[in-house]
C-alpha cells in the first residue's frame, strides 16, 4: 500500500508539472497575440454534429481589453469593446446592446484573447493537446463552456475550437494574422448612427 501510494504522488506531481508548464508556455502564447488583426470564419456544429451557421468576418484586438470582431457574412454584426464597455450591434436589424465588460469576457473569443494571460488561465485546467495546441477546461463549472482549445501557428493564434455546456461546437479559423504595436483608441468607438436602437444593460 505504501508503495501503492508513493506512485500516485509521483504521478499527481507529474500531472501538476505538466499542467504547470503548458500553462506557462501558453501564457507565452497569448501574450504575444494581443495585438493582432486578421480574418476569421466562424463555423457552429449542434451535438449531432451538423453544421448549423457559418459566419466570415474580419477582427482586430489591441491590448488591454480592446476588440473590433466584425461578421461580414451572411449577416452583418458589430461586437466592439473599448476595453470598459462591450457594443453588440446587428446592422440589418438597426439594433445594438451595450454592457458592462466586465463579467462578459468568456461569451466572445475576442474578449477571451484580449485579456491578460496571467488573469485568465488560473480559471483553468490547461492541457497540451501537441505542438502548439492547448485545451482548458474551466475549473469552474458553471462555465458556459465545457473546453476551449486554441491553436497557434508560427507563434500566431490559428483556430479556436469551443464546446459548450449543450454539446454545440464553435469552430473558429484565423486566416492573414497580422501582429501589430497598438491601434488608435477611435478604432473602438461605441459610436453608432441615430436610427439605431440602443439598449443599454447593467445600469
Amino acid at each position: 500500500m505504501y508503495k501503492m501510494m508513493l506512485v500516485l504522488l509521483v504521478l499527481f506531481a507529474g500531472a501538476a508539472n505538466a499542467e504547470s508548464s503548458a500553462s506557462a508556455q501558453l501564457t507565452q502564447l497569448l501574450n504575444q497575440n494581443r495585438n493582432v488583426e486578421g480574418e476569421f470564419r466562424q463555423s457552429t456544429y449542434d451535438e449531432k454534429g451538423n453544421q448549423v451557421q457559418v459566419s466570415n468576418g474580419i477582427f482586430l484586438l489591441s491590448k488591454p481589453n480592446k476588440f473590433v470582431w466584425d461578421s461580414v457574412s451572411p449577416y452583418a454584426q458589430r461586437i466592439v469593446s473599448d476595453g470598459k464597455t462591450i457594443l453588440v450591434w446587428d446592422l440589418d436589424l438597426q439594433q445594438a446592446t451595450k454592457k458592462p465588460f466586465a463579467g462578459t469576457a468568456s461569451n466572445s473569443p475576442a474578449a477571451l484573447l484580449g485579456q491578460p494571460a496571467e488573469s485568465v488561465l488560473p480559471h483553468y485546467v490547461v492541457t497540451k493537446l501537441g505542438d502548439h495546441k492547448y485545451r482548458l477546461e474551466p475549473k469552474n463549472k458553471e462555465e458556459m463552456f465545457k473546453t476551449l482549445t486554441l491553436a497557434f501557428k508560427n507563434s500566431k493564434v490559428s483556430a479556436m475550437s469551443i464546446i459548450d455546456g449543450l454539446g454545440q461546437t464553435t469552430l473558429i479559423e484565423f486566416k492573414k494574422v497580422e501582429q501589430h504595436k497598438g491601434v488608435a483608441n477611435a478604432n473602438f468607438s461605441m459610436a453608432v448612427p441615430d436610427d439605431v436602437d440602443v439598449i443599454v444593460e447593467g445600469q
